[in-house]
């Protein structure tokens, strides 16, 4: 089955009039039943569709054509700007991630680790300003240099060490 490249706007459900064209007051509907919708990118406003239609369909209000390697990089584009907003968005969750040395410790407890840091903590090696921050800081930071040096010396993946603050953010005192 031959297929063409398109780019197309949701329509009115009602009316079938582009979004680029009118408001959609009636709800969003796909332009044509047998549109194939391979991305859609809502960095635009309205959002731009990136599909196919078998190549007997005829265009529909709001369809452009596009050869195939333009819908190759806009898909790619798309991935990679959703890519790298999910990773914005995660640095932001992680910059506030911050709970009390209560909650940190007894995390860690429950987790198994509390002993392995108390030993780490104890160690002379270890940086001064991260045993101080274990006696004296009243909170932790995910992102500060102790909770990272923690994470690098019980080899914890960034994901544990986000599951241990979401689980230290439910425990209270």
């Amino acid at each position: 089955m031959s297929i063409k490249h398109v780019t197309a706007y949701y329509v009115d459900a009602q009316d079938g009039r582009p979004a680029n064209e009118a408001p959609l007051r009636h709800g969003p509907a796909l332009p044509s039943d047998a549109l194939t919708v391979t991305a859609v990118d809502r960095r635009e406003s309205p959002p731009l569709i990136i599909g196919t239609l078998p190549a007997s369909e005829p265009l529909s209000p709001g369809m452009q054509l596009i050869d195939e390697a333009e819908h190759t990089a806009r898909v790619i584009d798309i991935e990679q700007w959703r890519e790298s907003n999910a990773q914005r968005e995660l640095e932001k969750k992680r910059e506030g991630m911050v709970v009390s040395a209560f909650q940190a410790f007894a995390a860690l407890d429950a987790a198994g680790y509390l002993d392995q840091v108390e030993v780490m903590m104890a160690d002379p090696e270890t940086p001064r300003v991260h045993r101080l921050a274990f006696e004296k800081a009243q909170e932790f930071r995910r992102n500060s240099d102790t909770v990272n040096a923690w994470k690098e010396r019980l080899e914890l993946t960034d994901q544990q060490v986000d599951e241990l603050f979401e689980h230290a953010a439910t425990i209270v005192a």
